[in-house]
């Protein structure tokens, strides 16, 4: 069986033919089927279609999962795999982040809630906004016994003093989402400076070579940072004039929490700099602030000004996402934070820094 390009989703296509294989006896009752990432290469399919497929003949009893062995198909004349040892030493992981309800942290903390499953963790999860709030979730974790830490940093001018600690302490940890320039720690991120490189050369192309750029607070973690940084690269590669002026930066520092003020200091910047022809927003709320703003003011969306977002808004209609945008791993970059956290559980010693790609969408406001 082989997949095809009819109707019925992908996943079911991969289940049906593993099951296929298991019906035939293809793939007997204790064999190791392969893995997902086998499987990935195997069918070109993405990890999450792979996933489903899996997940669907786990729930119909025909394979089961062995946590650090891998996955094999069931016996069904037997429940030895059913079993559960009730003397096992789970292994406890802590999750700090500030738990917004934007589709980024959702999918973040879907990516490590299913790998948590895979690996059979306890996963607790405690939000943080502030560098305070951070450093009490810190200590509530540790005190509760987990044996490793996941931190989605809180934004901050300095770094983190608690942070700091539990690399000197050599307690694991990985931080998720940012990392500390210049101090060496497990991570796992966003290529941002690709992103930012990346949407810029696409503007270029367009046509555009005024270009504007939106960002939050300066901080001493990385994304925004490394999003400009590549904006600056490209931009400069491209022979374009700098305007500093056409950077709208550190908004947050003013703002915060005030999506009033957010509008009326993007409003008076698009008016203030007529000659921009595109906005590249590095937050998708921004990106929608700026769409209304320019319709406000008369600028028409994209024939006048061009719109490119980091991350999609939740915007979109029949035809798919309306906004242009840079494209993250958000599960992928859960998943491979939890396998990355358990390496340095094994290992303390362990600094490594995994670099998750990014990709360009293109919709309607370019």
């Amino acid at each position: 069986m082989s997949l095809t390009s009819d109707n019925q989703p992908l996943y079911l296509q991969i289940r049906d033919m593993l099951k296929e294989k298991i019906d035939l006896g293809v793939l007997k009752p204790g064999d190791q089927i392969p893995t997902e990432s086998e499987l990935v290469q195997q069918h070109g399919v993405s990890r999450i279609t792979i996933k489903s497929a899996l997940k669907m003949l786990v729930e119909d009893g025909l394979i089961y999962r062995i946590a650090g062995k891998g996955t094999f198909v069931s016996d069904p004349n037997s429940s030895e795999h059913l079993h559960i040892d009730t003397n096992a030493a789970f292994k406890k992981v802590g999750f700090l982040s500030p738990l917004a309800n934007d589709e980024f942290s959702m999918k973040l903390l879907m990516g490590v809630q299913e790998a948590c499953k895979d690996q059979n963790l306890i996963l607790i999860v405690r939000s943080a906004t502030t560098q305070l709030e951070e450093q009490e979730g810190i200590q509530f974790l540790r005190t509760a016994g987990v044996d490793g830490l996941l931190i989605f940093p809180v934004d901050g001018e300095a770094y983190s003093e608690a942070v700091l600690n539990l690399k000197t302490e050599g307690f694991p940890f990985v931080l998720i989402d940012r990392y500390l320039p210049g101090i060496k720690t497990n991570a796992v991120y966003s290529d941002n400076f690709l992103g930012g490189s990346m949407g810029t050369e696409f503007l270029i192309h367009k046509g555009h070579k005024q270009i504007g750029i939106i960002s939050g607070t300066k901080s001493k973690t990385s994304s925004s940072e490394d999003r400009f940084s590549g904006y600056l690269d490209m931009a400069t590669k491209a022979g374009l004039k700098i305007e500093p002026a056409h950077w709208l930066t550190r908004i947050d520092e003013i703002t915060y929490l005030d999506t009033k003020m957010s509008r009326e200091m993007i409003r008076k910047w698009l008016e203030s700099q007529p000659e921009i022809t595109a906005v590249f927003a590095f937050s998708n709320a921004f990106a929608l602030y700026v769409a209304d703003e320019a319709m406000k003011i008369g600028k028409k969306v994209p024939e006048e000004l061009a719109i490119l977002s980091f991350d999609a808004p939740p915007i979109r209609d029949f035809q798919g996402c309306l906004f242009s945008y840079i494209e993250q791993q958000e599960e992928k970059m859960g998943e491979e934070a939890i396998g990355l956290l358990l390496a340095a559980i094994e290992d303390p010693s362990l600094n490594r820094q995994i670099v998750i790609p990014v990709k360009l969408n293109e919709g309607r406001t370019t």
